[in-house]
């Protein structure tokens, strides 16, 4: 943990050390902005660090939009730590396979498919037969499943920590154990930033702060609708290669399409996206491992 004078003077101030909070630093040091970022823990030390570490989404499409951006192009960034900037963030992409399970879910996922790729997103129905051919583990008692090709996965805190890093790289300043106590304006769109360990004031701010904005907005008078839901995870030690793609299920995308009443194009697949949805729950019909002699 790094301590700070009494007042500290930074071009920018980002609240929040996970993967958006670090992503944010990096790419503003890259600018050539004066970069300071707080964490009251430590880097990846809540949900950006306890999760899946899917990564992209169902191609650009023929005509790519915001979510187009947030998620393949949020793919590039990993691509360039792992390969060109030389940080092991266990970066892949192998794909992602969404069981199918229940006939609802078939027909759904089968107008969806036929709705995306028309719109020049990568995607394919499989059938249980098919999908075994090149993910041998899956269950074969499936409806079918879904490939997305174009998905890829990090290790969470790798990657989170990794951005951190090359944000320090570029002058950033990281400070952890720097619990945010107060934001205020102070004249000409500027902040003073109250910490335990000392305050800042900063010519433009950032939340980053995850489930946490809605706390520091209020102390802005803003209400960012950020409401946190508690997921779920299977994470295992490690295994001998035999899972080549990242797996879920088809029950989230349909729950959330009857939850909005439509299917707007989105990678529905993306566990987080509509964040008062719970995670779904994985039965053990999606996947039945061999056992290891």
């Amino acid at each position: 943990m790094a301590r700070t004078p009494a007042m500290a003077e930074t071009e920018v101030v980002i609240i929040g050390g996970g993967i958006a909070g670090a992503s944010a630093a990096l790419h503003l040091a890259e600018g050539g902005r004066q970069v300071t970022l707080l964490e009251r823990g430590e880097i990846a030390c809540e949900a950006s660090g306890l999760n899946m570490g899917g990564l992209g989404g169902m191609g650009w499409g023929d005509s790519p939009d915001i979510n187009s951006h947030l998620t393949m192009g949020s793919l590039e960034i990993f691509r360039r730590l792992q390969l060109d900037m030389g940080y092991d963030i266990e970066f892949r992409q192998g794909g992602a396979l969404q069981a199918i399970q229940t006939d609802e879910e078939l027909d759904y996922s089968g107008d969806r498919v036929r709705n995306l790729t028309a719109q020049g997103y990568s995607l394919e129905l499989l059938t249980a037969h098919e999908a075994r051919a090149i993910e041998p583990e899956v269950s074969p008692d499936a409806k079918g499943y879904v490939l997305v090709s174009e998905r890829g996965q990090a290790d969470p805190v790798k990657a989170t920590q990794a951005l951190a890093s090359a944000a320090r790289s570029h002058g950033a300043r990281v400070l952890t154990g720097h619990s945010v106590n107060d934001v205020q304006p102070s004249g000409s769109g500027a902040y003073h930033v109250s910490t335990n360990h000392g305050d800042f004031h900063c010519g433009a701010l950032v939340i980053a702060a995850g489930a946490w904005c809605s706390q520091v907005g209020r102390m802005l008078g803003l209400n960012i609708p950020i409401v946190p839901v508690r997921g779920q995870m299977w994470a295992t030690e490690v295994l001998p290669p035999r899972v080549f793609h990242t797996i879920s299920a088809a029950e989230s995308p349909l729950r959330w399409h009857r939850e909005r009443g439509r299917d707007t194009g989105r990678d529905e697949s993306r566990a987080g996206a509509y964040p008062r949805i719970r995670a779904a729950r994985y039965p053990p019909s999606v996947w039945t491992p061999t056992p290891q002699r």
